[in-house]
């Protein structure tokens, strides 16, 4: 009679969460990649150039919000129509940044200036 119990318990347990730790780390990695791309979300954001906070980062406003913008070696930055350097935005230049929106910061592909 214990025995019963005891297997009646085992589907229970597994369903309250251990299958969710062993899925976890049973997951395709495609599936793992799927998660992770839907956790960002894309945005095209146009507003103003407020301030270069470091070689690779600076802040813009949007109407009434403001956001960080991060670049890196894959951001295309722009100003008019010439490559340029976030050093060259100066602060009240239009600013249209596309990029992934990651925890409240712009992780930006395209920084388009003096449009």
């Amino acid at each position: 009679m214990q025995v019963r119990r005891f297997v009646k318990v085992i589907p229970f347990t597994l369903a309250l969460g251990i299958t969710s730790t062993l899925g976890a780390v049973a997951a395709p990695a495609s599936q793992a990649a799927a998660l992770h791309s839907s956790a960002m979300m894309q945005v095209t954001k146009m507003g103003t150039f407020e301030k270069l906070l470091s070689a690779t980062s600076f802040k813009m406003s949007v109407g009434m919000k403001s956001y960080v913008v991060k670049t890196n070696a894959m951001t295309h930055v722009t100003l008019g129509s010439m490559k340029a350097k976030l050093s060259a935005i100066k602060k009240g230049d239009a600013v249209k940044v596309k990029g992934e929106l990651e925890m409240g910061a712009i992780v930006a592909t395209s920084v388009i200036a003096g449009m």
